[in-house]
């Protein structure tokens, strides 16, 4: 690359990302700091070592992870994780409920004696649909300058344990894919299932809480503006953008533009509906 070219972007104040999907770890040159820049690093590290505020995200990430299933979950569930006041006990929540998740999705597709940890390849086709999203939030976090591996729901810093953080509201993405792959019998499950992970993200949606129409997405990169906006305390609360139906009144406020919301709410009613409980395999009789 020119050199001229490298000043451009520093000049900017552009970063430059270079990143494969099958590449774990991608380039990343970053402009250098500047006293008035904006110091993330530090407000995400106060944020996870605050046992309050951690636990704040953690309830969040996993309140939106099981709102957008496919299948209802009981009120009572939502009602017991706004009582959970450390990151073990909504863990531990998370883990049961996602164990009747994951009965019911393999039983739906008719593989009652699957589980998550099974060697199969539905499972396969999973874990590689999770590594495509995982790539995805890898970038976004490390252009904006935030550390992947302090996460607040994942709290193991040797891996990135934040990318798979932010994963969790968007595993749908993921597990619907897979299930209409499967159903679709393809000789190759995996390859079948990313193919329809891709589609499923130039998918147009309607966000309520931007009242804005975007690409799917656009979602994984709100994720990351979104937790960035809490951290520096530009919104008052966490707000991690979803699909959903239109819905009437003032907007919320919130300290952050969602990435490609170009679109006027007219558009909304050509949005493809794929809304809570729309999006996944049928359920049993």
């Amino acid at each position: 690359m020119p050199l001229a070219f490298l000043d451009d972007l520093a000049s900017k104040r552009i970063p430059l990302l270079i990143h494969r999907r099958n590449l774990p770890d991608p380039y990343v040159f970053m402009p250098g700091m500047r006293r008035d820049d904006t110091d993330i690093l530090t407000a995400q590290l106060a944020a996870r070592t605050n046992d309050t505020k951690s636990a704040y995200v953690a309830r969040v990430l996993v309140r939106e992870r099981f709102k957008a299933i496919a299948y209802p979950v009981a009120s009572s569930f939502f009602l017991a994780l706004t009582k959970q006041r450390s990151i073990d006990e909504i863990r531990n929540l998370e883990a049961h409920q996602s164990r009747a998740y994951w009965n019911r999705y393999f039983a739906t597709l008719d593989l009652p004696d699957i589980n998550r940890r099974s060697d199969a390849p539905i499972t396969a086709a999973l874990d590689a649909g999770s590594f495509f999203l995982y790539g995805i939030l890898l970038r976004w976090l490390l252009v904006h300058r935030m550390s992947p591996a302090h996460g607040f729901l994942h709290v193991t810093s040797g891996y990135p344990s934040l990318a798979y953080d932010l994963m969790e509201p968007y595993r749908y993405i993921v597990e619907n894919a897979v299930a209409e792959a499967y159903l679709g019998k393809p000789d190759d499950l995996t390859a079948a299932s990313l193919e329809r992970i891709k589609d499923s993200l130039e998918t147009e949606v309607f966000v309520p809480s931007h009242r804005a129409v975007v690409r799917r997405k656009n979602l994984l990169h709100g994720s990351v503006l979104g937790l960035r906006s809490w951290l520096l305390r530009q919104s008052a609360r966490l707000v991690i953008p979803t699909e959903g139906k239109r819905i009437g009144g003032r907007p919320p406020k919130v300290g952050f533009v969602l990435p490609g919301s170009q679109r006027s709410l007219a558009t909304a009613k050509r949005v493809a509906p794929i809304l809570k409980g729309t999006g996944g395999p049928a359920a049993p009789d």
